[in-house]
């Protein structure tokens, strides 16, 4: 059995039990997650040409990349395998990792060291001839010879032309299809898994992610109490009882995980760091930027598919024009005040652009094309920054391209109002509207619209002499160029802001009034 290659999802749960002594957490607690399972039974079983995993701090991405890596090299005589990471230290997991896994670990049937003949910090041998180099990331170490399989271990830290010149060492040889493995937590807004995490979404390639909770152990009855009467005392309940109606017996999300996790070990995460950390290393939902202007933003909760075009309501354009040109386009749903119960206005954003370098007459051209492909001849009223009357350095004005071009709404192009303190005050209002202090997001987002969610995720205050301060970092391209722009359209179909509407007045006879 040792010497047989696993090729079903049961075979490889039996070999790694059996001869390296590891149980694969198997369950997947969280909505839109992978459990560590699938994720590497897809790995090793389909072995995709580009995968990511994006995984918490901890939690065993590298040592399952170990543990396909060995499988791969043992079943593959004269294998080559190159491990990149971040940093020698992160290259480094992969050894170690190897070397629990195969030298020193030891399942149900024994161990598999005789597998490998040498194991040094910066390579392993085996006895089938196979190789694996561990590397840090370098542009010296990518121009190594061609390999059938490639490791990016903490690709986060990976410069993106060096992950770029490294997957094209990835090639098909002797007879094993190429295959590269990028794993990662993401803790940097605009860094390279953003980019990543977005083309993955788009079906560029395999995207697994799961979370702390996908691989904690299970919490023991001691612990929560037979009716859970013991939770509210626990730090984590916030997060474990997320979603706990979802589930038919009712049970949080620590009452099914099967993992290796301990929950001490958790709750001392929880108790260390910000919330922010905690946020994206370890519940994985995406990074905040230290000093981010708007905290409460939530992509669980302000970004859905119900921000989708409502061909009955007019739509709102708003552009700001630049070295990057960053437009929305967002529809109005009228609160109403004397509704029982009151209904709040919501403003819902069903899309976005950005392009960085293009002629005004371009942007006003594909700002249309995308207008007309998602909203069609529905009523329009398009706005943008004063400051486009300037004339650019081609010649004309950015506002008379536009006008030129069409990208005009039922009531021309109105400027965004200017006055000493418009920007903060704004920005108030995208505040209010992302998370009203009783809790409910009143701006929704269209899940089209990546980049703007990544704006508002991204955008920061400015900082001077280590204080956060109460105006917005300058430049910070190309976050503020799709805020300015929702921040300037909502000035213009909101003057006096989320207000409802308050109850329309009767007529009465003037005899009942004097």
């Amino acid at each position: 059995m040792r010497d047989r290659r696993p090729r079903s999802r049961h075979d490889l749960r039996a070999w790694a039990e059996a001869f390296a002594g590891v149980r694969i957490p198997s369950r997947a607690v969280c909505p839109g997650h992978s459990s560590p399972f699938e994720m590497f039974a897809s790995q090793v079983l389909d072995r995709p040409s580009l995968a990511l995993w994006h995984g918490p701090r901890g939690s065993g991405k590298s040592f399952l990349s170990a543990l396909d890596t060995h499988l791969t090299s043992r079943f593959n005589p004269r294998h080559e395998t190159h491990v990149l990471g971040g940093s020698r230290a992160q290259s480094e997991q992969i050894y170690r990792a190897i070397q629990a896994l195969v030298l020193d670990g030891s399942g149900t049937l024994g161990g598999d060291r005789g597998s490998i003949r040498r194991l040094l910090k910066t390579e392993a041998a085996y006895a089938n001839g196979s190789r694996v180099a561990i590397l840090a990331a370098s542009p010296t170490s990518v121009r190594g010879p061609h390999v059938a399989s490639l490791k990016l271990d903490e690709v986060d830290e990976i410069d993106p032309e060096i992950r770029e010149s490294a997957i094209g060492m990835a090639m098909d040889l002797r007879g094993v299809r190429a295959s590269v493995l990028m794993t990662s937590t993401w803790h940097r807004p605009a860094g390279p898994m953003a980019d990543l995490v977005d083309r993955a979404r788009a079906g560029a390639f395999p995207l697994h992610s799961y979370c702390v909770f996908e691989v904690l152990e299970r919490c023991p009855t001691s612990r929560s109490g037979p009716d859970l009467e013991k939770c509210p005392g626990c730090p984590l309940m916030p997060w474990c009882h997320e979603g706990r109606d979802d589930d038919p017996q009712g049970r949080p999300k620590a009452k099914r995980s099967d993992g290796h996790y301990g929950i001490d070990a958790l709750i001392q995460k929880v108790r260390g760091v910000s919330p922010r950390v905690f946020a994206s290393d370890y519940l994985c939902r995406g990074p905040k930027a230290e000093g981010a202007w708007f905290k409460e933003f939530d992509e669980a909760r302000n970004v859905s598919e119900a921000a989708e075009f409502d061909p009955s309501l007019p739509v709102h354009t708003a552009i700001d024009s630049g070295v990057f040109t960053g437009a929305v386009a967002f529809q109005i749903h009228r609160g109403w005040e004397w509704a029982d119960p009151p209904k709040p206005t919501r403003v819902h954003v069903f899309a976005d652009y950005l392009a960085e370098g293009r002629s005004a007459e371009t942007c006003a051209l594909e700002i249309r094309e995308m207008l007309d492909r998602l909203c069609g001849s529905a009523t329009r009223f398009v706005s943008t920054d004063s400051a486009g009357g300037a004339r650019n350095p081609v010649g004309p004005t950015v506002i008379s391209e536009f006008q030129r071009c069409g990208l005009v709404g039922e009531t021309g192009l109105q400027p965004w109002p200017r006055y000493p303190g418009c920007v903060i005050e704004g920005l108030n209002l995208i505040e209010s509207l992302i998370r009203t202090a009783d809790g409910e997001p009143r701006l929704l987002i269209h899940p089209r619209c990546t980049q703007l969610s990544a704006s508002l995720k991204g955008y920061a205050r400015a900082r001077r002499a280590g204080q956060w301060m109460d105006y917005p970092a300058d430049p910070q391209h190309p976050w503020e160029d799709l805020v300015d722009a929702l921040r300037g359209g909502l000035s213009v179909a909101l003057p006096e802001g989320t207000a409802p509407a308050e109850r329309p007045l009767r007529r009465a006879r003037a005899g009942r009034v004097f």
